[in-house]
């Protein structure tokens, strides 16, 4: 059973030359209902990597023409594929293999003969640090988009006043059948609009969004909540 934080339909891409290995591992995912794919060797991992952009990529590190550490370091330096995590399936207890593969990128690794719970548990242990760390980054995104229309609000408050000030002045012993006193009017109440906008949004320390078009979120300002 997967854990609630994990998506269910995460994608492993198994790697390996062995087809009892891959067989093995395959049935191990797809019965706690994970999505598998699979590569019998490094540069046909390499290009299922990019097409279909797996959640976890599980890879022996001993095979034949490229290794498993080769392949890593490989996609590790690709964009395209350098935020997909792997974990290195290894019979090798040697710690200078294994210290040479996390250098070339990798995220964890199990022993061989691969056990059922201690890969299910490297698999969600690996998901859940990728989703948590998915949302900081959006979130951290975010809190900088917010701080830096905070800092624009600031400086829009005072030619808001200036504007409205303006108009003020200008609505002084002006009578209300004068044809200016309504466009005036009009400029005054959207000139407190926006700075009811702009108190808004510089006060916003936690925020919910809303659907907007093309699939995309903004923030909701109304259920924004502030420091009030």
């Amino acid at each position: 059973m997967t854990n609630s934080i994990v998506p269910s339909n995460s994608t492993i891409l198994v790697a390996d030359d062995s087809r009892i290995s891959v067989s093995i591992a395959i049935n191990m995912l797809e019965k706690n209902g994970y999505r598998t794919l699979s590569a019998k060797n490094g540069p046909e991992c390499l290009q299922l990597a990019k097409t279909s952009k797996p959640d976890v990529i599980l890879l022996d590190i001993v095979m034949p023409g490229m290794s498993g550490i080769e392949v890593c370091r490989a996609l590790s330096e690709d964009a395209e594929t350098n935020d997909i995590p792997v974990i290195f399936v290894t019979g090798n207890t040697d710690n200078k293999i294994l210290e040479e593969a996390f250098e070339a990128g990798g995220t964890d690794y199990v022993r061989k003969p691969v056990g059922k719970t201690e890969l299910m548990a490297r698999i969600k242990s690996v998901l859940t640090h990728k989703m948590l760390l998915t949302q900081l980054i959006e979130e951290q995104k975010l809190q900088g988009v917010l701080e830096m229309a905070g800092a624009v609000c600031h400086e829009m408050n005072q030619p808001l006043q200036v504007i409205a000030g303006h108009s003020d002045l200008l609505m002084v012993d002006m009578p209300e059948d004068d044809p200016r006193h309504d466009h005036i009017s009009e400029i005054m109440e959207h000139v407190k609009r926006m700075g009811v906008i702009t108190n808004k949004l510089m006060r916003i320390t936690k925020y919910k969004t809303r659907d907007y078009i093309a699939g995309k979120k903004i923030v909701d300002i109304d259920k924004a909540s502030n420091t009030d």
